[in-house]
């Protein structure tokens, strides 16, 4: 399992179109996908409902895991796309 932290720092937290964005990157691999806030909910990573009703905001700490057969592949993109767009 890979485990890796974030903190948000779009005003806008973990809004629709960066929910939406990441699910679907997400769900091109077949690793399991989990984000939760610090201390808080926890949400699939492929399903957009679920992301949206973690209700990060702005300075919440992210934390994403990773765990399958791909789940090195999928830690170096979904990363990326944490530190572009949350």
């Amino acid at each position: 399992m890979i485990t890796y932290r974030y903190v948000i720092s779009d005003k806008l937290g973990l809004h629709a179109r960066n929910a939406i964005t990441f699910s679907r990157a997400a769900s091109e691999y077949e690793s399991q996908v989990r984000l939760s806030v610090e201390g808080g909910k926890s949400a699939d990573g492929k399903n957009i409902m679920s992301l949206m009703n973690l209700g990060a905001h702005q300075g919440d700490t992210l934390i994403l895991e990773i765990e399958g057969s791909d789940e090195e592949q999928a830690a170096g993109f979904l990363q990326g796309i944490l530190r572009t767009s949350v």
